[in-house]
């Protein structure tokens, strides 16, 4: 198969890359070659060493606390993040412990080894795969499947370290969760892998040590005081110091910088005299170096580019400390890099198309090891404005890296390719790299990736005249739908297997732990077996009578029919896409090429559609820092989006991580179908299944069919089952939150994480709603994604019936939602940070909103807040019923609605337990809590609307900071789409 086929080839074979040569020509020729190997089977493990050594650049100093807990959790078998910014001494720390054997596969147990890579692959399959060619006999040209690499891994225990591998989180999780049975340790100047493991910040040095790390370098010429300034300055961080040092050191020696004058004029006025000293050679070797930045140079890639032999360029600004040197690789000294003259666009397409030059007649390996010089270099290029030059850096890059097994690395270049033909107008070379990355995409597995780029490329076939590219094109998008069309079970054994899981279930329940709360949560899982059985006692002997079956059998996942598109097999919609993989869609909802397209106009390029046809955009929980609110809308104000919704409730969260279950489906009255309901279940036959998928520890994607729509709110609340008194894997005061949402062709796609307490990620049950579009006034959102903004006007896809949103103070929001006076308002935080929101204030239209941290200290956030006035939230008209009650910490209700005007009534219970009574609700139904009060957090802790027929109750639990129970006002929100 074309996307399944890629090839061993000899480390002595060369690819001239030529500018008139697309990509997907070499595509081509790769895949005409014997395949790889398919199975588990065919892959003969290696050993592995249990130790490692390195050579550190500088003594460690400061540092035998971080090396001690280093040591220590490593031999506890958790993972070790290590994080701080750039010369902290985060990989000094690792290369010295595996010196003294703090890093030593002999810390986990006899027989285990340790895999370290040090170079930063840019994707997680290409992580995975370098980890997988570690491990095993491959030869060096395989481009291993990542499910194959994952399906090899799995088996492996090491020890991984992973030094400067600055993976997002969620691609790092996929990296994790493919190795269950080793440990990792990660440096990064990233702070949001928190949630991996153990982190370990590396501050500042004590002063007595950086001065000593300044010895080392200068020897005597040292001078303590301007060292002590230097490290006020840089708060510690020991290269900052080492950089200061080194440049006033030059400075004295050449006369122009007095003894003893420190600070950032001295300093500004020193690096420019030092440059203006620099032999001609050495200086050509710079301008390279302060043109891309922040990147390490190969020394081969940096002679060829600056036209000096190394001794004379990068070698001589290393012996003057003002580049470093580390593995044969040359960084630019950053106090240089800030001080040292501009680089004209002129000059940054010289540099672009020099290494360009260089990619084009290296040989495909070496081309791979320079990824971040040419990543930097197409993106430098085209910020410049410069698209040409990109697309020909490109061109060759691609080229080469098609011949290596470093297709996550080639998926980057093609990537930025597609944006750089975008903007420069190559119709042609757009077709050639969408070609070539749905291939990458595909033999990844990643069958829906793969079918947006190959739809899109087929949009834009018609204006080139390629035939064989057309033909290879179509080619590729039948294999797509051939792979997409396949099916694991048939129905009548997706029947049988529901049955064994609603057997199995009952069994657990009746043998596990003795009482009532077991055979509560079984009675909530199948309301068919109490449906008017008026005792517990009747209820326990339909449970036996389920039990008197045949033996336990092997747990199945139910599926669909056949007839039936459900997402976590491949599938494909009308749309044309398809995806296999649950964690395999960008999780920022991004263009799939990795391109940003944002500004450029191009027919054909793939774009997401909701059921009415209007094109959709993903919205974000990221946070945008000191921008303004709102974005610019076209002359002609857009069509205003349909109203759409859809609820689930996920509570099976202990499966398998990669485990895709549907929510509701064939096999009935589950312990979630009967609270997952939308528009795709009123109509014959159903227009699909939600389904949810266990990414990661705390991380759950619940994918909703048939309601996928721009922008839109989503509301998340915990079932905190634990203070209910569940015997469960977590304690009280858990939290759930959406990270964020989008639409994926007809589907919307809700990616939602959940925390423990103290904010820690944990496998917690939740209910989600979901609203988009209004089809009227009393019903409004906002998402506001820019929380540090001053003020925050929404668009279309971020509000409706919906005001601007102004700032008063960290994480206070004061949001103004005209014709709300009267109704609810509730706010659920976004983002993948934990954080906990509630609704502290009502001034008529106004809502006064709060954010905090776990531990209720004020934090930015972003969020969505939605309102009713007299009527449920879906703004649906054929599924009216609802109510919503405001209640005190003590138990007062202050505000109430409820369809029908049905009586209702709420009492605390004990301290942060309260129970709520609904006179008009059944399932199916959601609902949702918010705390009103500033630092706490509520949630749902049980419930009953199931048994019978207007009989809802809800009881609910209150948190403050850190997650203990304590008194707390909040709105409670029901939702019944009820159909008896």
């Amino acid at each position: 198969m074309l996307g399944q086929r890629a090839v061993a080839v000899g480390a002595a074979r060369v690819y001239q890359a030529g500018r008139d040569l697309h990509v997907h020509e070499v595509v081509d020729r790769r895949l005409a070659e014997p395949p790889p190997p398919s199975r588990p089977g065919d892959l003969v493990p290696r050993p592995l060493p249990s130790t490692v050594q390195r050579v550190p650049r500088a003594p460690m100093r400061g540092r035998a606390d971080d090396l001690a807990f280093l040591r220590d959790t490593v031999a506890a078998g958790r993972h070790v993040v290590l994080t701080g910014p750039r010369g902290a001494g985060k990989t000094l720390l690792l290369q010295h412990a595996a010196n003294t054997g703090a890093l030593s596969g002999r810390a986990l147990g006899d027989g285990v080894g340790v895999v370290w890579l040090d170079r930063d692959p840019g994707s997680a399959a290409d992580v995975l795969r370098e980890i997988a060619h570690r491990c095993h006999e491959v030869d060096a040209g395989t481009v291993l499947p990542e499910g194959l690499a994952r399906d090899v891994l799995g088996a492996v225990r090491a020890l991984v370290v992973l030094d400067g591998v600055d993976l997002p989180p969620e691609e790092a999780r996929l990296v994790l969760s493919a190795m269950p049975r080793s440990v990792f340790v990660l440096s990064s100047r990233r702070e949001d892998l928190w949630p991996l493991g153990a982190q370990r910040p590396l501050g500042g040095l004590p002063l007595d040590d950086a001065v000593a790390m300044v010895r080392d370098e200068l020897g005597d010429r040292v001078d303590p005081d301007a060292v002590a300034d230097d490290w006020r300055a840089c708060d510690g961080n020991p290269l900052d110091v080492v950089e200061r040092a080194v440049v006033r050191d030059l400075a004295h020696r050449l006369g122009v910088l007095p003894q003893g004058a420190t600070g950032p004029g001295a300093l500004a006025q020193a690096v420019p005299v030092v440059l203006g000293s620099l032999t001609g050679q050495a200086g050509a070797a710079l301008r390279p170096l302060v043109a891309l930045g922040d990147v390490g140079w190969g020394a081969g890639l940096l002679a060829a580019v600056c036209g000096v032999p190394d001794a004379e360029g990068g070698g001589r600004l290393a012996r003057k400390r003002l580049a470093h040197r580390e593995d044969g690789r040359y960084r630019v000294n950053a106090l240089v890099a800030e001080h040292a003259p501009a680089v004209a666009d002129a000059e940054l397409a010289a540099v672009v198309e020099r290494v360009g030059e260089w990619v084009a007649g290296a040989r495909p390996d070496a081309v791979a090891a320079e990824l971040e010089v040419v990543e930097r270099a197409l993106r430098r290029a085209m910020a410049a404005g410069l698209p040409e030059t990109a697309l020909d850096l490109a061109r060759a890059a691609s080229s080469a890296l098609a011949w290596t097994r470093h297709w996550g690395a080639l998926a980057t270049v093609l990537g930025l390719g597609v944006r750089a033909a975008v903007t420069a107008g190559s119709v042609r070379d757009e077709l050639s790299f969408r070609y070539a990355l749905a291939v990458c995409r595909l033999n990844d597995g990643h069958t829906r990736q793969a079918a947006e780029l190959v739809a899109g490329a087929l949009s834009l076939e018609r204006d080139e005249g390629d035939g064989r590219l057309a033909s290879r094109l179509r080619e590729l998008d039948g294999e797509v739908r051939g792979l997409a069309s396949r099916r694991p079970l048939s129905t009548v054994d997706s029947v049988l297997a529901g049955a064994r899981a609603v057997r199995d279930a009952c069994a657990h329940a009746v043998t596990s732990v003795p009482g009532g709360v077991q055979l509560v949560r079984l009675a909530q899982e199948h309301p068919a077996l109490v449906r008017g059985v008026a005792s517990i006692t009747a209820v326990a002997g339909l449970v036996l009578a389920t039990l008197s079956a045949s033996g336990v059998g092997d747990p199945a996942t139910a599926m669909p029919p056949p007839d039936v598109t459900v997402t976590g097999a491949p599938s494909v919609t009308p749309g044309g896409t398809a995806d296999p993989r649950p964690t395999g869609a960008d999780p920022t909802g991004a263009d799939p090429t990795g391109a940003d397209t944002a500004g450029v106009s191009r027919t054909g390029v793939p774009t997401t559609t909701a059921p009415g046809g209007v094109v959709g955009e993903r919205t974000s929980g990221a946070v945008d820092n000191g921008r303004t609110g709102g974005r610019t809308s076209a002359t002609t104000p857009p069509p205003p989006i349909p109203a759409t919704w859809g609820f689930a409730r996920v509570w099976s969260v202990e499966l398998p991580i990669g485990t895709t279950q549907p929510l509701s489906g064939p096999v009935p009255d589950n312990g979630q179908a009967n609270w997952t309901y939308g528009p795709w279940a009123m109509t014959t036959p159903a227009a699909g299944h939600a389904t949810a998928t266990h990414v990661a520890v705390g991380r759950q994607r619940v994918r909703l069919p048939a309601v996928g729509a721009p922008g839109g709110s989503v509301k998340v609340t915990a079932q905190d089952y634990a203070a209910w008194g569940g015997a469960v894997g977590y304690r009280p005061g858990v939290s759930c939150q959406p990270a964020g949402w989008f639409p994926d062709g007809v589907d919307e796609v809700v990616d939602v994480v959940c925390f423990d307490r103290d904010g820690n990620p944990d496998d917690v049950p939740f209910f989600l709603r979901y609203v988009a579009g209004s089809a009227s006034a009393t019903r409004g959102f906002v998402h506001d994604d820019r929380p540090t903004a001053a003020t925050f006007t929404p668009d279309r896809e971020h509000g409706v019936n919906a005001g601007t949103v102004t700032r008063t103070g960290v994480g206070r929001y004061t949001a103004d939602f005209p014709g709300s006076a009267g109704g609810v308002v509730e706010v659920t935080a976004v983002g993948d940070a934990p954080r906990h929101c509630a609704v502290v204030g009502r001034r008529g239209q106004l809502a006064d909103l709060a954010c905090t941290t776990p531990d209720g200290s004020p934090a930015d956030s972003a969020f969505a807040a939605t309102f009713g006035v007299g009527q449920n939230l879906l703004d649906d008209p054929r599924k009216p019923v609802g109510d919503h009650v405001v209640v005190t910490g003590s138990g007062v209700v202050t505000a109430r609605w409820a369809s029908g005007d049905a009586p209702m009534t709420v009492e605390r219970l004990s301290t942060g337990r309260y129970r709520a009574h609904f006179t008009n609700g059944y399932i199916p139904s959601t609902m949702q809590v918010t705390a009103t009060s500033a630092g706490h957090h509520c949630s749902v802790m049980q419930f009953n609307d199931y048994s019978f027929p207007d009989d809802a109750t809800i009881w609910v639990g209150c948190f403050g900071p850190s997650g203990v129970v304590a008194d707390s006002g909040f709105a409670l929100v029901y939702t019944s789409a009820r159909i008896h």
